[in-house]
């Protein structure tokens, strides 16, 4: 599958294949060779800094009212001050991603990934979001998007 018609949906699509293939294909492998959220933390690159490169009038400048954070799959993640639109938000998290202002925190000794944190260049945050929580923002993320895409185009 290496043709594109319409490079920027098939993109999007295609990237969100690559997470959900990925993520059936370890379930043989252990823990340790499990490589899951590295794959995610790549994956941002072309979900969130493409998009708002090449199509930032098609995201979505909506609220972040309380039912627009769950309908993100947000439960436990937060987003930082000042972020008051899905737009901002994006726009903010495209700027971290590309200028690698990411960390990641884990809640105990362990080290796993339990958050993937999102800051801007002074530190202040962007957004701290569950990692359990990043497939499902990311649906839907890129779901809006390529519906905006395909109604607009």
């Amino acid at each position: 599958m290496g043709n594109y018609k319409n490079f920027e949906s098939e993109f999007i699509e295609r990237t969100l294949t690559l997470i959900t293939q990925y993520n059936q294909l370890i379930t043989n492998l252990e823990f340790e060779e499990q490589l899951n959220y590295t794959l995610t933390i790549n994956c941002l690159l072309g979900l969130i800094v493409m998009p708002k490169e090449r199509v930032i009038s098609w995201i979505p400048n909506d609220l972040l009212t309380e039912a627009y954070m769950n309908d993100l799959g947000f439960k436990h993640s937060q987003i930082g001050d000042g972020i008051t639109t899905f737009k901002a938000l994006i726009h903010q998290l495209r700027n971290s991603i590309a200028h690698f202002h990411i960390d990641i925190e884990s809640e105990n000794s362990d080290f796993l990934v339990d958050y993937i944190v999102f800051s801007k260049e002074n530190g202040e945050l962007v957004a701290r979001i569950k990692a359990t929580e990043m497939v499902s923002f990311l649906n839907f993320y890129c779901q809006t998007l390529l519906v905006n895409l395909r109604n607009r185009r």
